[in-house]
């Protein structure tokens, strides 16, 4: 008979970053904490507490992590990969060792860490992904295991370990959307008649999502508004899955009517969804599900590039319109001597000015004054000066008049 193992999986932190059997062992246990995150996700901080990725065939990285010791005595820390998938609106790991494809990809620079009192040991795992490797989403963990407890006789061993969750994308060209919608949300009392609200999310996009996000309540009875609460944390979405999203709510709610806020985010994508609710009356009762409406600043993803440079092109049209009217309305000042003649292509010109300095900044400042503002306006490069010395030129371009 196998030997039998306790294991209590914990949730730590808004994203479900990592996740650990923690039986308390004497005063403390074993920590885990990744240390750096790819350059394209520096912003995402789903990023930050797991490791998510998305390569190619053949493609080799790693990552710095953390193990420590928060125990009060020497400890044998063990640090292996192991296999993990998501299902039924959860991230689970496989019992034990037990290997997947990714896991056995995934090889970490010490295999056991022997560690004093409040030790810290930084460390990396490398990822190899085979040439060969097909195409789609791969989960595992990378943990840090003490030694079982030794159990009286006849007792429960149990495992003391935390571990990094580990979502990989291969693929060949860019990396699969990460996208989701709110689709109903449902009021309902629990057994103990504490308000419930679930909101059902459907993931629409190519990459498992860990949720968290808040509700908040308004228009309710007499004008009430309430909130917000956190939505419980631990769901994670498969592919193309539909899961809900449990959120509890404050016991002395009346029960309604309300508008039903919802704002749910996974890594950088966030979604904003509100549907009238009224909560039943009873114990242990369940609302029918009412239509979620997206709402449209619950986007969430940054501007794409073109986007921005546009609101900045705007932005310093504004700025010399406000210029000339300026100009207009206060004495001549003393003409500035006529700009050179353009020599260079304005591209390049501005291309340069980013860093310029000195007397070349000065010259390149006049080359670009010289092409006036309609061909700066128009130039892409514009977007990418420093705030600066937009604004510089654009005082030197309406002193001119061009």
């Amino acid at each position: 008979m196998r030997k039998a193992l306790a294991l209590f999986v914990l949730m730590a932190g808004t994203l479900v970053p990592a996740i650990g059997a923690s039986a308390q062992v004497e005063s403390g246990g074993v920590g885990i904490r990744l240390l750096e995150a790819p350059k394209a996700r520096q912003d995402d901080p789903r990023a930050h507490r797991s490791i998510v990725d998305h390569v190619k065939p053949g493609a080799t990285f790693s990552r710095r992590f953390e193990v420590s010791n928060t125990t009060d005595g020497q400890r044998l820390i063990a640090i292996y990969a192991a296999a993990a998938d998501v299902v039924g609106g959860e991230f689970r790991p496989a019992d034990g060792r037990t290997p997947n494809e990714l896991s056995e990809w995934i090889t970490v620079s010490n295999g056991n860490a022997d560690l004093g009192p409040a030790a810290v040991l930084q460390t990396q795992l490398t990822i190899s992904v085979p040439a060969n490797a097909s195409e789609g989403e791969r989960y595992a963990v990378v943990w840090a295991e003490l030694p079982p407890s030794t159990p009286p006789a006849g007792g429960v061993a149990v495992v003391n370990r935390v571990g990094l969750r580990v979502y990989l994308s291969v693929g060949p060209g860019g990396e699969p959307k990460s996208d989701f919608v709110i689709e109903s949300l449902t009021a309902e009392r629990d057994v103990v008649r504490r308000p419930v609200v679930r909101a059902s999310v459907r993931n629409t996009g190519g990459r498992a999502l860990d949720l968290a996000g808040k509700l908040q309540l308004s228009n309710g009875p007499g004008g009430l508004s309430a909130g917000p609460f956190d939505a419980k944390v631990g769901t994670t979405l498969a592919i193309g899955a539909t899961a809900p999203v449990t959120i509890q709510l404050d016991p002395a709610l009346p029960d309604g009517p309300w508008l039903a806020r919802i704002e749910l985010q996974s890594g950088k994508t966030v979604r904003v969804a509100e549907a009238p609710i009224t909560f039943p009356s009873g114990a242990g009762i369940a609302q029918a599900p009412v239509t979620a409406e997206p709402v449209d600043d619950g986007g969430g993803s940054t501007l794409p590039i073109n986007v921005a440079a546009l609101l900045l092109l705007i932005g310093l049209g504004a700025l010399l319109g406000w210029l000339f009217r300026r100009r207009r309305d206060r004495p001549e000042p003393e003409p500035e001597p006529e700009p050179l003649e353009p020599a260079v292509p304005l591209d390049d010109v501005l291309a340069e000015l980013r860093t310029a300095e000195g007397p070349r900044r000065d010259e390149l400042m006049a080359m670009a004054t010289a092409y006036g503002k309609d061909a700066i306006l128009a130039s892409p490069n514009l977007a990418t000066l420093p705030v600066q010395t937009a604004r510089e030129l654009g005082e030197r371009v309406a002193r001119a008049g061009r």
